[in-house]
């Protein structure tokens, strides 16, 4: 089991990736050169590696350099209004994980983009 986790536990580092993914989320669907939506669509994997996002196994160790294999489909999904998007965990994750313990999340220090940036990239694990 592989997951796309926040390499840093620096709040203030957090912070900055949770800016960084509003940015996105205000610029979506935008076709204006160099808008953070435009970085995002152009370069998925890169983008997240570039703000802090690695690729690691179940125990959150970094699979090679972190950066998320090419055969890794990233799909990004677009809540709207009235659309909210849940979550179906494959199998195959929930098989390999549900025996390992859960760990305490650190506080959100009362900072959106830091909850922001927790919470982008999810996989059961």
């Amino acid at each position: 089991m592989a997951f796309i986790k926040l390499a840093s536990s620096n709040p203030m580092e957090q912070n900055e990736t949770g800016i960084k993914i509003i940015q996105v989320s205000e610029t979506a669907f935008s076709d204006q050169p160099g808008c953070e939506w435009a970085k995002f669509e152009s370069d998925r994997r890169g983008w997240l590696y570039a703000h802090g996002y690695r690729w690691c196994n179940a125990d959150g160790d970094w699979i090679g350099d972190g950066h998320i294999p090419a055969e890794i489909e990233i799909v990004p999904v677009y809540d709207t209004p009235t659309r909210m998007h849940v979550r179906i965990p494959w199998k195959g994750d929930i098989a390999q994980i549900k025996g390992k313990p859960v760990e305490n999340e650190p506080s959100y220090e009362h900072k959106f983009p830091i909850l922001l940036a927790r919470y982008f990239m999810r996989k059961c694990r």
